[in-house]
């Protein structure tokens, strides 16, 4: 058996540093463009919009760890849950400076985790 190298180790996670960056900008971007596009075709009025945020995260969250944990074959769940981190980072920095609703905030951290614990299980039972 080959040993592992500190260079290939140093490149994984360059690797997996860069699909989290990528992968929580462009799905953040792309559900909150999808949502803002469905709430001013539809004339929903903006209580609506904290509720959305709760889906945009949820959505987010679930792709955010389904990207950053593929490619590997071992430890799903601390990868994913570490995926998640610089996601849940954003949205405490967004209620800080938005003011927002400290309940919504609470289910967003609870649902981004949860969620990224799903995905490791499921990705961990489908390699069985």
């Amino acid at each position: 058996m080959p040993k592992i190298s500190a260079t290939s180790s140093k490149g994984l996670f360059l690797t997996y540093f860069i699909k989290i960056v990528i992968s929580s900008i462009a799905s953040v971007m792309l559900f909150n463009s999808i949502s803002s596009a469905i709430i001013l075709k539809l004339d929903l009025d903006l209580s609506v919009a904290g509720y959305v945020s709760i889906a945009v995260c949820l959505l987010s969250s679930i792709i955010i760890s389904i990207i950053s944990i593929s490619g590997f074959k071992n430890n799903f769940l601390l990868l994913s849950v570490i995926s998640v981190v610089p996601f849940a980072l954003f949205v405490f920095i967004n209620f800080l400076v938005n003011k927002s609703n400290s309940i919504y905030f609470i289910i967003k951290l609870a649902l981004i985790f949860a969620v990224a614990i799903i995905v490791a299980l499921i990705k961990s039972s489908r390699k069985r």
